[in-house]
């Protein structure tokens, strides 16, 4: 039941005010990117933008999750090669 109140319900919610937007703003924008100009329809153009910001953030998220994954992974070779010693001095001592 949480989980419909806090993932599925915004999501639905968003959705229909993206339909609520896209059916207000028909105009036609005249965008001039670096290599064409083109025109096109408030509502695709906010949905590209909206797309292309997620897929940053998205790439953003999973580059930082690699590095600490891998930044993981050589602490603990350096705990494993660390432990044997500190418990070997350990035994020894009576």
């Amino acid at each position: 039941m949480l989980r419909f109140v806090f993932v599925i319900l915004p999501v639905v919610v968003l959705f229909l005010l993206a339909i609520a937007f896209g059916a207000l703003n028909k105009n036609v924008i005249a965008v001039d990117f670096i290599i064409v100009q083109t025109e096109l329809p408030l509502a695709v153009l906010t949905a590209i933008f909206l797309v292309l910001g997620f897929l940053i953030g998205v790439a953003g998220l999973v580059s930082r999750n690699w590095w600490l994954r891998r930044e993981n992974r050589k602490l603990k070779k350096q705990l494993t090669k660390a432990q044997p010693t500190t418990t070997s001095a350990a035994a020894e001592r009576p």
